[in-house]
């Protein structure tokens, strides 16, 4: 069968900070046998859906018409529409003749692939959901959403090949059990999988660490050491924020992707290389492809096939599934009895951004654990877990009968202040690299990363 596949000229990775910073946006989730793409709707206009190579949204299949179908936009409602195509548009399994009015969730089937709308506005959360997880090799995942339960589909379609792939998404959301994914469904499932954070490596050791070096090749290198890409020899390395990675280490991994041959630090031979690659961001790659922080070629190695994961509070059946999961995890840990979560607890977890999507809700869970006293955790109750989108500002309780006194305010709100000041400064001084802005203070680089969204921060120049 012809290989489906979806592209646009102007896509939207859901990876930009607009997805959490200044407001929800609508778009559609697109996808095909080996991609799977986001594409932003506009407020007022349309979205052309095709084979034509001048559409919005490219369907590259037979099945589909050169002007397959429409998305129309207007006073927050979308529509498809149907252009005549030969096989038909349907939505939710129902051919379409003309217009048809859109909700969010919506599937939209053109050919062999489906579009899947998400409109701005809430989901309303079902307080009852019951999902066994999806076991992937050994590790358990909730798959509950549909869209979800879509892509690790194509996860499996696409592992049983060798292409490159590239996982998107905000952080938090899931990367490296999609990665894994990936690995399981390969011919090399029997083969390592290793991990690489690639915004926690050091920037001066980073092309040791991940192409190795030869003795003496440096100061400190007493011996030969294989890197990281060879260790996983036989299997899929995941290179985790693969944006943050130097433009230097860039080009020896462009490399290393192309030709899968390496060259370590102080050797001149290279050495075959006998991986697969994932790699992963939450950034988009195209806006520091044109910011110059990173290199176009390596973006098409990288993106053979590219995979957008939805943020988690776009995925309201997952949502309620994980906070009972990590709950119940959470309250075994410190040997308490597992609280229910009445429905006014999960329609709060419902209204909340979740910014920092699965890792968040799993530390807000935690928390719960060990301050609920009671057998059932109630919206009140999550004040103080989930306070995250709460301003950068913070302030403490007085004590009855005093006040701050003129010209006084509590000491958090001004340490706060300094501190979201001085990391506003370390951005503006390093380009908004978060691993050198973080060296600059001193501050560990995960706390960093976590504050710069607590903060609502960004560099001078627009980088988060």
């Amino acid at each position: 069968m012809e290989r489906v596949s979806v592209s646009a000229v102007r896509t939207w990775s859901l990876v930009s900070d607009r997805a959490v910073g200044s407001g929800p946006r609508a778009y559609v989730l697109a996808i095909g046998r080996h991609d799977c793409r986001a594409f932003e709707l506009p407020v007022v206009g349309e979205l052309a859906i095709g084979r034509d190579v001048d559409a919005d949204v490219v369907v590259d299949d037979r099945s589909v018409s050169r002007c397959h179908a429409r998305l129309i936009a207007a006073g927050g409602e979308v529509r498809i529409v149907d252009r005549g195509s030969r096989n038909g548009t349907r939505v939710n399994g129902v051919a379409i003749d003309g217009a048809r009015l859109l909700a969010s969730g919506d599937e939209i089937a053109i050919g062999d692939a489906v579009l899947v709308l998400h409109l701005p506005r809430r989901i309303e959360v079902p307080i009852a959901a019951d999902e066994a997880p999806l076991q992937i090799g050994e590790r358990e995942v909730i798959v509950a959403d549909p869209v979800m339960v879509r892509i690790y589909e194509l996860l499996a379609r696409i592992g049983r090949g060798d292409l490159t792939v590239l996982v998107c998404g905000e952080t938090g959301v899931g990367k490296e059990n999609a990665a894994y994914a990936v690995h399981h469904h390969s011919a090399r499932r029997a083969g390592p999988f290793i991990s690489i954070n690639c915004a926690a490596i050091q920037e001066t050791l980073a092309e040791s660490e991940l192409f190795g070096h030869e003795k003496g090749a440096f100061s400190g290198a007493a011996c030969t050491k294989a890197g990281l890409l060879e260790a996983a020899a036989g299997g899929t390395v995941f290179l985790d924020e693969v944006g943050e990675l130097p433009l230097a280490v860039q080009a020896k991994l462009l490399r290393a992707v192309e030709a899968r041959r390496v060259t370590p630090v102080g050797s001149l031979r290279e050495r075959e290389l006998d991986v697969r690659i994932v790699a992963a961001t939450n950034r988009d790659l195209d806006d520091e492809v044109r910011a110059g922080r990173f290199r176009r070629d390596l973006l098409y190695r990288l993106n053979a096939a590219t995979v957008v994961l939805p943020p988690l509070r776009e995925r309201p059946r997952e949502l309620v599934l994980l906070s009972r999961v990590f709950l119940d995890e959470a309250c075994r840990r410190v040997g308490r009895a597992v609280p229910a979560i009445a429905p006014s607890a999960m329609r709060a977890l419902a209204a909340h951004g979740w910014p920092g999507n699965v890792r968040e809700l799993r530390n807000t869970m935690e928390l719960v654990a060990v301050t609920v006293e009671g057998d059932v955790v109630e919206a009140r109750d999550l004040e103080l877990a989930i306070r995250l989108d709460a301003p950068a500002t913070l302030s403490v309780p007085v004590a009855e009968g005093s006040s701050p006194g003129p010209g006084f305010r509590p000491i958090t709100e001004e340490v706060s202040q300094l501190e979201a000041r001085r990391m506003a400064e370390a951005l503006d001084a390093t380009g908004g690299v978060h691993t050198r802005a973080a060296a600059l203070i001193g501050m560990p680089l995960r706390t960093f990363t976590t504050k710069v969204k607590l903060y609502g921060l960004r560099a001078r120049n627009g980088r988060r």
